[in-house]
């Protein structure tokens, strides 16, 4: 049986599905893909939008809610830091310049690098400054390699491991996992 999707058909070339935070299947098509196609192409995923559907409602039944006061007082605090440590990181490195800094509210997508150089933080960072400092420094040498290397590919791999050799032992341990 096919799992009840949305479906959102644009200019592209490729299909791909995602699972929102609510555990939604979202179907991503070109324009022009037959129906047919597209759930014979579910069918085939059965396996992963399951264990992914199971991820996420483990993922964010944890997760704290807070209040509007708080969100703006972890906002505060995070900008803080995180202005200081992207300088501190970026400082010696021949990388391209940042545009700006913003720590957004975002739920689902905790950092992100625009095509414009903007460096985004979720202020559900704030989290970890007490304890796990190491994971933000992880999350902003990710997102200073792709001021030059914008995608995931083999250089810009090489580019984080040069800047934190220890990368992904301090990703392993994280309770979240990459939300970019």
């Amino acid at each position: 049986m096919i799992p009840f999707y949305t479906l959102i058909r644009s200019k592209r070339r490729t299909l791909s599905l995602q699972i929102d935070t609510m555990g939604e299947l979202i179907v991503r098509s070109p324009l022009r893909t037959p129906l047919f196609v597209i759930e014979d192409f579910i069918m085939k995923k059965t396996s992963w939008i399951e264990k992914s559907r199971k991820k996420i409602k483990e993922r964010y039944a944890h997760q704290k809610t807070y209040s509007s006061i708080e969100k703006k007082s972890m906002k505060k605090i995070l900008r803080t830091y995180i202005e200081k440590r992207v300088e501190e990181l970026w400082k010696n490195t021949s990388l391209p310049e940042y545009t700006s800094i913003k720590i957004t509210l975002a739920e689902k997508r905790w950092w992100s690098c625009s095509g414009k150089n903007w460096l985004c933080f979720s202020y559900r960072l704030a989290e970890y400054l007490a304890e796990k400092k190491q994971f933000i420094d992880a999350i902003i040498v990710h997102e200073l390699a792709h001021l030059k290397e914008k995608n995931h590919q083999k250089p810009f791999w090489n580019l984080v491991y040069s800047m934190m050799p220890e990368y992904e032992k301090v990703l392993k341990y994280m309770p979240i996992s990459h939300s970019e």
